[in-house]
Formats: structure tokens, C-alpha cells, sequence
């Protein structure tokens, strides 16, 4: 179980007052939050609330109409240097994937995650073979690692896609609702695949979680998001309870 993070952590991620629409559709309204270097912070809220939308800002997928996102990275291998992009991994929502039927293997998926280093066109090195068979084993993945992504099982694919996050060696995991479709022994093999490099290798973790119930039992802090922020804080002192009068809170706006 996650302790809180000590408040003396350096911030690595700040949101400073964004907004953001699609179209006349307000989806975010003066969003304003700071990511402290190696907390487990969970991102709850109902349908729409805009917790996808956030997400993908704060990797860098979409723009804000308004307000900023600052990136700063207080690893020796990269200080200073902003933004730093490649230094976040994002494992996007699995009914996505399960649209993407290419003819590829899990480890040919894992590789992909180099590019953003070295780029899409340029040959791997040995430092990219070394970095992928290392995010394989990591991930418990060696036995399938020349199977084929699309016929995995959704379980197997979120392994997979935190593999290829993990290749570029990121200092913060943004992971996307990455348990919808999952079967029970599926989640807690993935969440004690996640506390595990939580601990271990001291990575910031963002996460979107629809189980309320999971969210609030794993996490140290959570954001609770509908189209503003009506909650941050520890997850201890809001719990089930708290978590479900937001959202009738929310529901009611």
C-alpha cells in the first residue's frame, strides 16, 4: 500500500490553469494541479468529465486552449531539460487498441518505444535491443515475446503497451482507464506489475481508473475531475464513500 508522498519531493509535472474545448463543448475549466516526483496519483470522475482529455495534455497529445504544462525532470540523466517528453510513457485505453489489428509481434509493439529517442526511421542499436529485452522481462512477457499483439488477451496487451512505455526509460506513467475489458486475475497481475515499478524503480504514476473501489484502496492521491478539479487530495481521508458523494455532487452540476 502507497504511503503519501513527502510533501519535500521535487514538483516534476504543474498544470497551471487550463481549459480546453472541443468545439462549443467545454471539457476542461481552470484545471491547476502539481505532480510531485514519485507519487501514485489516481484521476477519477464520471463519463466526460474530461479525465481522457487531461491525460492527453499533460503528455503532450493535445494543447490546451488556455493555461500552461510544465515538465521538469530532476533525474541526473536529463536534468534541465525542458520539456522532456520522451521522459513520460503513456498507456493509452485498451478498446482503442483492440482496434488496431496490425500484423505485429509483442516485441516488435515493445520496440516502438524507442523511437521517441531515436526516431521512427532510424536503425536500432544495441542500447534498443538491450532496452527492450529488459522492458520484456520486466514485464513477465519473454514467453509471448514473438507472438502476435492482436492475439493476446486484453491483460497480456496492457503488460505489453507498459513495455513499450518503459523502453524509453520515462520518469512518469500515464496510464489511460488500462484495465477496462480485463479479467479479475488480469487486474491484480497488472496492478502488482504496476506497485512493483511504482517501488521499485521510483516512477510517477498517473492514473485513470473506472473501479472506484480499486482507485481509492491503491492509490496515495486522488484527483477527482469534472471539467474542474471538485477533489485532490489523500486518498485516505476521501475513501469509497467520499468518492461516490462526488460523484453525485457531480452528476447534479
Amino acid at each position: 500500500m502507497p504511503v503519501d508522498a513527502p510533501r519535500d519531493r521535487p514538483v516534476c509535472l504543474t498544470v497551471n490553469n487550463i481549459s480546453f474545448s472541443y468545439g462549443a463543448e467545454l471539457v476542461l475549466e481552470n484545471v491547476t494541479l502539481a505532480v510531485r516526483q514519485e507519487e501514485f496519483v489516481g484521476v477519477a470522475g464520471l463519463n466526460g468529465s474530461g479525465k481522457t482529455t487531461l491525460l492527453k495534455i499533460l503528455v503532450g497529445l493535445l494543447r490546451p486552449d488556455a493555461g500552461t504544462v510544465e515538465f521538469t525532470c530532476h533525474m541526473d540523466d536529463c536534468e534541465g531539460m525542458s520539456p522532456c517528453r520522451p521522459c513520460i510513457g503513456y498507456v493509452p485505453q485498451q478498446p482503442v487498441l483492440r482496434q488496431q489489428q496490425f500484423p505485429v509481434t509483442v516485441r516488435e509493439v515493445i520496440a516502438m518505444g524507442t523511437y521517441g529517442q531515436s526516431g521512427l526511421f532510424s536503425r536500432p542499436t544495441k542500447d534498443d535491443a538491450a532496452a527492450v529485452d529488459k522492458a520484456i522481462a520486466e514485464a513477465g512477457l519473454g514467453r509471448i515475446a514473438g507472438e502476435l499483439f492482436s492475439d493476446l488477451s486484453g491483460g497480456q496487451q496492457q503488460r505489453a503497451l507498459i513495455a513499450r512505455a518503459l523502453v524509453g526509460n520515462p520518469h512518469i506513467l500515464a496510464l489511460d482507464e488500462p484495465t477496462n475489458g480485463v479479467d479479475a486475475k488480469s487486474k491484480q497481475e497488472f496492478y502488482a506489475l504496476l506497485s512493483h515499478l511504482h517501488l521499485t524503480h521510483k516512477i510517477t504514476v498517473l492514473i485513470i481508473l473506472h473501479d472506484l473501489t480499486e482507485l481509492s484502496r491503491m492509490m496515495e492521491r486522488i484527483v477527482f475531475l469534472h471539467h474542474r478539479v471538485l477533489y485532490d487530495g489523500p486518498a485516505g481521508a476521501l475513501g469509497s464513500e467520499g468518492l461516490w458523494n462526488l460523484m453525485v455532487r457531480a452528476g447534479s452540476q
